[in-house]
């Protein structure tokens, strides 16, 4: 028995002393430097007004504290960039670097690279990303910007294999119009109907919801459709048409199997996106999926009077844009790519595209598509709403008193 004591006691000590000596900063073997990153993804959302800018901050750190001063130098990396895009199927551009700075704890600014030192004692280091302005006619807002940062190289200790980057994806404060629409619906249908069944589609909307105790408020549906049934119902009422919570996927009956369950709020902007692939359709709200339904095939049919309907006499005072209709999965990166800038009407797989801005009205933008507003319908137009939001947020015209 005193034997078994005498080693646990053994290894007790070891493994205190070892705690000591973590603690202590250790030797270089026991210590390493990696970028520190809020979230294990390491992409970082940067909001950035084009004439205020905005910044963040990287931080790069140590396993433990540093028992000498240790130098770390951090540098835009294109081919992280290029990896993440292809990676993703996605089309970020790097900001260039003339257009932003690194700015130390100490208040050297430089661009392109950066170098700090972690002093003895410490273990984490930072390095503010700063970006005075975005120059909108160079950055129109259909490009998507970040700034791709990597460790460049370390004195002192070892460099750890991962984390070694951070990606700040610059999401840019858009000031625009939407639509207030009352009644009736909105209809669109193909110029020339779709001969072959669609194997993938996306199709997409944001709308801030007055209310969410409406009976029968339909997001979007096919009408006259190909395939299975697609109509679709959002509500926050218990009990109501299957236990009504959140979004039902509506495929030739009701249940409670068909809503997403998962409660919405009026008044905050809803970004919903509807992807078909392989017989079935994922709902996401703001980027997230909340639900996978099995489906029959949907598609549009090879008839002029197959199509899209936004809405229906439910509507009360709800606000909409970006109505966007693709000929392709998109991904879960994708989605949260496009979430709320206005997209080019050029973009690859992009079919259908509604903005409903002061400036656009009901133009579908692509040309692919005739519109028809419904009789009773009511829209009216909204100025300087501003994006990112969770709520809607109108930014008031300043006033300036020539006499003070």
């Amino acid at each position: 028995m005193n034997k078994y004591l005498i080693l646990f006691f053994s290894i007790t000590l070891f493994l205190l002393n070892s705690c000591t000596e973590l603690d202590d900063g250790g030797t270089a073997s026991e210590n390493a430097v990696y970028m520190g990153n809020p979230n294990s993804s390491g992409i970082i959302g940067v909001t950035v007004n084009d004439e205020k800018g905005g910044s963040s901050v990287i931080t790069p750190r140590l396993a433990n504290i540093t028992n000498k001063p240790v130098t770390v130098t951090v540098a835009v990396d294109q081919k992280l960039l290029d990896e993440y895009n292809k990676t993703n199927n996605l089309s970020f551009e790097t900001l260039d670097i003339a257009d932003f700075k690194f700015v130390t704890s100490d208040g050297v600014t430089s661009h392109g690279e950066a170098t700090i030192t972690i002093d003895k004692g410490m273990y984490i280091g930072s390095i503010e990303v700063k970006i005075d302005s975005i120059n909108a006619q160079k950055y129109p807002h259909d490009k998507r910007l970040a700034i791709p940062v990597t460790i460049k190289s370390v004195d002192g200790y070892k460099l750890l294999s991962s984390p070694k980057w951070t990606l700040l994806q610059l999401n840019r404060q858009l000031k625009t119009s939407v639509g207030l629409m009352s009644s009736g619906n909105i209809e669109l249908k193909p110029k020339a109907p779709f001969t072959e069944p669609m194997d993938e589609w996306t199709f997409q909307m944001s709308v801030i919801y007055s209310s969410l105790t409406r009976r029968n408020l339909t997001t979007a549906w096919i009408d006259d459709h190909g395939g299975g049934e697609f109509y679709t119902r959002i509500a926050n009422i218990p009990g109501y048409e299957g236990h009504g919570i959140g979004i039902q996927v509506k495929n030739g009956r009701d249940g409670a199997d068909t809503w997403t369950q998962k409660p919405l709020k009026a008044g905050e902007w809803l970004h919903i996106s509807y992807v078909y692939k392989n017989q079935t359709v994922s709902v996401f709200i703001n980027g997230e999926l909340h639900k996978t339904f099995e489906t029959t095939p949907i598609y549009l049919k090879n008839t002029a009077k197959s199509g899209w309907t936004i809405g229906n006499d439910s509507y009360l005072n709800d606000y909409i844009r970006e109505v966007r209709f693709w000929d392709k999965a998109l991904t879960q990166a994708e989605i949260n790519d496009k979430l709320y800038l206005p997209q080019n009407p050029e973009t690859p797989g992009l079919i259908m595209y509604m903005p409903i801005t002061k400036e656009t009205a009901l133009e579908e933008l692509t040309g692919n598509w005739n519109v028809t507003k419904g009789s009773n319908t009511i829209m009216k137009y909204i100025d300087n709403v501003i994006f990112p939001a969770e709520k809607l947020i109108i930014e008031e015209p300043v006033i300036i008193n020539e006499n003070n």
